[in-house]
């Protein structure tokens, strides 16, 4: 039940770092074909659930995009995967804030913060980026998680996010997680 719990908050963390994007629409730009990976490290107590995560933009209208999130953890040798789609509406701006339902039956609560401006490395090129800080409150499987959760976006990549960190309380031991681009492009252009 333990490693299903971790599995489970580490899976729900690529969707909400999703959500947790510019209040801007980040996706009225992108193309079919565009794609983001990330490289996923959650640590709770002393265990560490490495993960990744791949976004693709697999329909868009004038009005809405679709959106294919698939995530994986590793823990104790087994590997867990995830798959959701997400439709975003592109007549409104993004609103994070709204929050969602997660696996379990559990509901998702997001309060921004704060924001700025920041230079990012990462894999040797900097962007420009705008950072916000939220408040997250999350019930999985009867488990109360609260966290703060820092996001990184750019303009420069076609679905916004370059990295989000997360620190707070699972099963009432520390957690913290972290998100981070390591490969974007579109795979439609390249075939």
């Amino acid at each position: 039940m333990r490693f299903r719990l971790l599995a489970v908050f580490a899976l729900v963390l690529a969707p909400l770092a999703v959500r947790a994007a510019d209040e801007e629409n980040p996706y009225k730009s992108a193309k079919v074909g565009d794609f983001a990976e990330y490289k996923l490290t959650t640590k709770v107590g002393d265990l560490s659930i490495p993960g990744t995560m791949r976004q693709v933009v697999t329909e868009k209208t004038d009005k809405e995009l679709t959106l294919k999130i698939v995530s994986a953890v590793e823990f104790g040798g087994q590997k867990k995967e995830n798959e959701q789609t997400q439709k975003i509406d592109l007549t409104k701006p993004f609103d994070p804030t709204k929050g969602g339902a997660v696996p379990g039956g559990g509901k998702v609560d997001i309060e921004k913060l704060k924001d700025g401006k920041e230079k990012v490395k990462i894999d040797g090129k900097e962007y420009d980026t705008s950072w916000t800080t939220y408040k997250a409150k999350m019930k999985v499987f009867g488990q109360d998680i609260e966290s703060e959760m820092k996001v990184w976006t750019s303009k420069d990549m076609p679905l916004g996010m370059l990295k989000m960190t997360m620190t707070g309380k699972f099963a009432g031991q520390d957690m913290e997680s972290a998100v981070e681009l390591t490969k974007f492009g579109n795979k439609k252009e390249k075939e």
